[in-house]
C-alpha cells in the first residue's frame, strides 16, 4: 500500500528519540564527550537529562581552539580558564547519584614545585608560578574526589607533558584514589605515586600505569591491597627500587621496561598471558607454571659478541617452556642462530603456535630452523617480516666473519629430522617483506618437508624504502578467511587491474607481448621501470611457491 506524501513526511519528521525512556537517553548521552553532552541542554527533551549522565569525559585536546604544542613548550604554568570553568560547572550541576566513569586528560606538571625542591630556594618572580601550580593541583584533586564520592568504577587520568619531562614533576596522585573500594578499573598516565601503606582497592580488576613514577615501595603496597586484580600493565614506568609483582589472582601482565631500571621480580601462579618488552634482562620470574601466552620483545639491534653464549637468556626463556603460544622478536631469533651455529643447547618449548616478528637478515634462518627443532608440537607458524636487511655494517661484518654460509644451502645445517614438520605443523602464515630470495627458499623448504601441512598463507606487501611493513588490520595475520577472493596480481603491483585473471601467474601467455631480451639489454635497464622489475620478480617467486614440490597432498598456498 503506497503512502501519501503527507504520511511520508510525518514518518520522516517523527522524533523517535523523544519517545525513549529517560534511562536509555541518559545511557546514550553518556557515550558522548562531556562538551557535546552539555550542548544537548538546548533541546527540550534533553535539557533536564544531561546532569544525570554516568560518564564524564573531559579531554582538553578536544576543547575548541586548544593547541597542545603551546603547552609542551610553555616556560610557565598555562591553564585554559575557559576549559577549567567548564569542568567546574559540569561537576557543580551534576545530579546523578553515581558516576560510572570519570576521564580527565589535562596539561599539568609541577615544574616549579620540582625546581623548588631540587634547588632549595624560591625566587620571588617564581612565587606566582608555584602558587598557580599548587592551586591547580588542589582543584584537580577536588574533581577526582567528587567522582570517587559517587561510587566511581572507572577512573582514567592522563596528564600531558607540560614544561618538563622530569618524572619527579608528575602530578602527585591523591591518596584517596588508592583507597576507593568501588574502583574496578584504574588507568594513570604521567602521575607520581608515593604510597606509604597498603592500598584498599578491593574491587579493582584492571590497573594500567603509563609513565608513572613509583616512589619507594608504592607498587608493592598497591598490589597487596588488590585481591581481585586480573590485568596489570606497567608501561615505561619509573622505579627507584626493586619491584616485586606478587599477586595470586593476576591473569594478564604487560611490562614495557625502561633501561637501567632496578630488577623486577614476578611471581603470579595464576598468570595466563605475559607480554614483556624493553629491558627484559632485569626480570626475575618464578611460579608462572599456568602461563599460556608469552610475548618477548627486546627493542635493540642484536648486541653481537663472539664471546657471549647468551646462556642467561636460555635459562630465562626456559621458564616459559610450557606456554602454548609464543611470540618472539628479531633479537631473540638471532640468539637461537648463535646457539644453532655453535652447537649449543637451546630451550625447548611445548607451544602449538609460534609468532616471529623479524627485521629479516640471512642469519635469522639458522635461528628459525633451530626454533622449529625445539618446538616439537608446533601446529601454527606465523612470521611477520617488518623490514629487510636491518643490520648495521658492523654487525653484518661480525656475522660474516664467524658464521659465513651459503644462504641457499642453509637447509643442510639441519642434521636431524624436524619433529613438528613431520607430525604437527598445519598452517604457515607469512606477512610483510616476503618476496625476497632467502625467504622464498625457506618457504619452499617448509612446503617440501611439512608432512601434514594444510595451508600456507602469504600476506605480501611491496617493499618501500624507509618504511617498515605494518598491517592495517591487526587481526589480518590470523584471520582464516581474510581476502581469500582477492586478486593475486594485486599483491605484486599497485597498478595491477582489479579484473585480471587469477590464473595469469601460471599462464604461458602471461608475458608473450614482452621483449624476451628486455631485461638483459643495457638499454632496457636504463629505461625500465624499477617497479616493473620488482613485479616480475614477485611473479616469479609466486610461481615457484605455487609449483613447488609439497610433502603434504592437502597443502595449498594462498596469496592475499
Amino acid at each position: 500500500m503506497n503512502m501519501s506524501a503527507k504520511q511520508r513526511s510525518c514518518v520522516f519528521n517523527e522524533d523517535r528519540f523523544s519517545g525513549l525512556p529517560d534511562a536509555i537517553l541518559i545511557y546514550i548521552l553518556s557515550l558522548l564527550p562531556s562538551k557535546d553532552v552539555v550542548n544537548t541542554m538546548l533541546i527540550r527533551r534533553f535539557h533536564h537529562l544531561w546532569p544525570f549522565i554516568q560518564t564524564l569525559n573531559f579531554d582538553q585536546c578536544m576543547w575548541p581552539g586548544h593547541i597542545c604544542d603551546c603547552y609542551a613548550r610553555a616556560s610557565r604554568p598555562i591553564y585554559d580558564e575557559k576549559y577549567v570553568n567548564f569542568v567546574r560547572h559540569v561537576l557543580l550541576l551534576h545530579k546523578g547519584p553515581t558516576i560510572h566513569k570519570f576521564c580527565l586528560k589535562f596539561h599539568f606538571r609541577s615544574f616549579y614545585e620540582f625546581w623548588q625542591r631540587t634547588s632549595g630556594r624560591t625566587d620571588i618572580w617564581h612565587y606566582d608560578f608555584l602558587r598557580s601550580e599548587k592551586r591547580m593541583a588542589n582543584e584537580i584533586g577536588a574533581w577526582i574526589q567528587f567522582a570517587l564520592n559517587k561510587n566511581l568504577e572507572v577512573l582514567d587520568l592522563s596528564f600531558y607533558e607540560h614544561g618538563t619531562d622530569q618524572p619527579q614533576a608528575f602530578y602527585d596522585l591523591p591518596s584517596c584514589v588508592l583507597s576507593s573500594p568501588h574502583l574496578v578499573e584504574l588507568r594513570l598516565t604521567y602521575c607520581k605515586i608515593n604510597l606509604k601503606r597498603k592500598s584498599e582497592l578491593k574491587s579493582l580488576k584492571t590497573l594500567y600505569l603509563d609513565n608513572v613514577m613509583l616512589m619507594d615501595q608504592s607498587m608493592n603496597y598497591i598490589l597487596s591491597g588488590c585481591p581481585m586484580l586480573e590485568e596489570l600493565t606497567l608501561q615505561l614506568c619509573y622505579c627507584r627500587r626493586r619491584v616485586v609483582l606478587l599477586n595470586s589472582n593476576l591473569k594478564t601482565l604487560k611490562l614495557d621496561i625502561r633501561w637501567f631500571q632496578p630488577r623486577i621480580h614476578v611471581s603470579c601462579p595464576t598468570l595466563l598471558s605475559f607480554d614483556m618488552s624493553g629491558a627484559v634482562e632485569v626480570l626475575d620470574i618464578a611460579n608462572v607454571a599456568s602461563i599460556a601466552e608469552v610475548s618477548v620483545k627486546r627493542n635493540l639491534i642484536f648486541d653481537f659478541n663472539e664471546d657471549n653464549n647468551y646462556q642467561n637468556l636460555r635459562i630465562f626463556l626456559q621458564t616459559f617452556s610450557r606456554a602454548k603460544t609464543l611470540k618472539l622478536c628479531s633479537w631473540l631469533a638471532l640468539a637461537f642462530s648463535v646457539w644453532q651455529l655453535n652447537n649449543l643447547p637451546s630451550p625447548t618449548f611445548s607451544c602449538k603456535s609460534l609468532h616471529l616478528q623479524l627485521d629479516f637478515v640471512i642469519w635469522h634462518l639458522p635461528g628459525i630452523l633451530n626454533l622449529l627443532k625445539h618446538c616439537p608440537c608446533l601446529e601454527n607458524l606465523i612470521i611477520e617480516i617488518t623490514s629487510y636487511d636491518g643490520f648495521t655494517p658492523y654487525n653484518a661484518l661480525s656475522w660474516i666473519h664467524l658464521y659465513e654460509f651459503d644462504a641457499g644451502e642453509y637447509r643442510s645445517m639441519v642434521d636431524v629430522p624436524v619433529q613438528c614438520l613431520i607430525d604437527h605443523l598445519k598452517t604457515v602464515e607469512v606477512a610483510g617483506f616476503v618476496m625476497e630470495r632467502q625467504m622464498i627458499q625457506f618457504l619452499e623448504y617448509l612446503l617440501g618437508h611439512s608432512m601434514v601441512l594444510q595451508k600456507m598463507k602469504i600476506f605480501a606487501k611491496k617493499k618501500t624504502s624507509g618504511k617498515a611493513y605494518e598491517t592495517s588490520n591487526p587481526n589480518s595475520l590470523t584471520s582464516g578467511k581474510a581476502h581469500e577472493t582477492s586478486d593475486p596480481n594485486s599483491l605484486t603491483s599497485d597498478k595491477a587491474p582489479e579484473t585480471s585473471d587469477p590464473n595469469s601467474l601460471t599462464s604461458d601467455k602471461a608475458h608473450e607481448t614482452s621483449n624476451p631480451n628486455s631485461l638483459t639489454s643495457d638499454k632496457a635497464h636504463e629505461t625500465s621501470d624499477p617497479n616493473s622489475l620488482k613485479s616480475d620478480k614477485a611473479r616469479e617467486y609466486k610461481e615457484r611457491l605455487l609449483n613447488a614440490p609439497k610433502a603434504s597432498a592437502a597443502a595449498a598456498v594462498f596469496f592475499y
